[in-house]
């Protein structure tokens, strides 16, 4: 868990080294029960930063992924924005690269998410995550639906490339896809134009 697990306030927080992406609090109430949270709210969250654009087209898809220690995906950066958040106990250290083109072009960010913090992702910035305790449960709400025509718009840079300055936990150990071991360094990634995303 973060620091602070429960009763934060709700807060958002712009990350300079990537612009568009931002940082959540996120308010998680517990008893002798568990614990419960509002996910995600539009009327709470546009008003404190939450980008009202990524609701223009009408469109949203929530998507899960059941994750096992030491599972590492990334890094993806698809056509679409979308908003990630942990939904069990669980902890990963996320991980994001700017693909756009411009100046901030390869600068990353990491932060360990838990329960009590979701990230906003603009389309164009990679996204990937390494589980650190036995499992976590990732949600992703997008603003596209998926779909097989949009794959060529994706953009995808390697977790491994040292070019990168990311600080990943036990590499050795980590379970990887072979697509993902195979993604091209960033002195190979072609940037992607604001006209394309």
């Amino acid at each position: 868990m973060t620091e602070q697990f429960f009763d934060k306030d709700l807060s958002c927080r712009a990350i300079k080294e990537i612009p568009g992406l931002l940082e959540f609090d996120i308010p998680v109430r517990g008893d002798n029960r568990g614990w419960f949270k509002e996910n995600f709210q539009k009327e709470k969250m546009v008003p404190i930063g939450f980008p009202e654009s990524f609701f223009a087209e009408g469109k949203l898809q929530n998507n899960v992924s059941f994750n096992h220690k030491h599972s590492l995906r990334g890094l993806h950066a698809e056509p679409w924005d979308k908003y990630v958040s942990i939904l069990d106990e669980g902890k990963v250290l996320g991980t994001w690269v700017d693909l756009r083109e411009g100046d901030t072009f390869g600068n990353s960010y990491q932060t360990i998410i838990d329960a009590s913090k979701g990230i906003y992702v603009p389309r164009g910035v990679a996204n990937g995550f390494q589980v650190l305790t036995d499992q976590a449960v990732y949600s992703y709400l997008v603003n596209d639906y998926w779909a097989l025509e949009l794959k060529p718009k994706y953009a995808f840079v390697n977790y491994a490339d040292p070019a990168l300055d990311i600080e990943w936990e036990n590499l050795e150990e980590a379970q990887v896809s072979e697509a993902d071991k195979n993604h091209p360094l960033l002195k190979d990634v072609k940037p992607l134009r604001k006209e394309d995303l």
